[in-house]
């Protein structure tokens, strides 16, 4: 879903900014029109604070992949992009419909996996454990462990297709193998970067989703 969400998000960015005089590069419409998405579904009413979160969470990522000049031009992109947009945008509901079918089993999944393989861990990162402001994780870990329970029951798949336990399995061993490099300081600063990243994101978003006083949207069948 997340290649799927920025290509979707391409083309409808390029519609809206087709006609301005110095437009910017499509993958910064692409970035600046999910962070609409983000702003105001969560502001409509469109999305939970953990979605949000997820949303956004994906802009940074594809942002952090592009050039200085690129992200230059993200900023008035986006002030451009939440000017001609609001509740009642139509590109904004038409993507939130698209993606709310797999929203939790492609981009909850993974941060939930990730929380639960950094908290059951001997030592989860301080990072980890600062950003999730939680002392006591078992009951996390229980919450998790029944939502992953439901989405393999559910009939969706896991991402990329995989069967639920392969998906898991393989989520967890990258992750540990990942998180190392935080304690190892002869590790590729970059991969020390990766590592922090996704233990705060991890953190932050599947706190959210624990502190949601709603329920989700329903599971539907393939």
């Amino acid at each position: 879903m997340r290649l799927t969400a920025i290509a979707a998000a391409a083309a409808l960015a390029a519609t809206a900014g087709a006609a301005r005089a110095e437009p910017a590069s499509s993958q910064i419409k692409a970035a600046a029109f999910m962070e609409t998405v983000a702003t105001r579904g969560l502001e409509c009413g469109l999305l939970r604070p953990w979605q949000a979160s997820a949303i956004r969470a994906l802009t940074l990522t594809d942002l952090d992949r592009r050039t200085p000049a690129q992200r230059a031009e993200f900023a008035p992109e986006l002030d451009r992009s939440l000017a001609e947009r609001s509740c009642d945008d139509e590109g904004v509901q038409a993507w939130v419909d698209a993606a709310s079918r797999g929203f939790e089993s492609e981009m909850l999944a993974p941060y939930l996996v990730v929380y639960r393989a950094l908290a059951a861990s001997p030592a989860p990162p301080k990072l980890f454990t600062q950003t999730a402001t939680r002392l006591q994780f078992a009951p996390a870990i229980a919450a998790i462990d029944a939502k992953l329970d439901a989405l393999a029951a559910s009939g969706l798949p896991a991402e990329g297709g995989k069967p639920w336990p392969d998906y898991i399995a393989g989520v967890e061993a990258a992750v540990l193998d990942l998180t190392a490099a935080l304690d190892d300081p002869d590790a590729p600063p970059a991969k020390r970067r990766e590592a922090a990243v996704m233990a705060a994101q991890s953190a932050h978003i599947v706190e959210l989703w624990l502190l949601d006083d709603g329920p989700s949207p329903p599971v539907e069948q393939p």
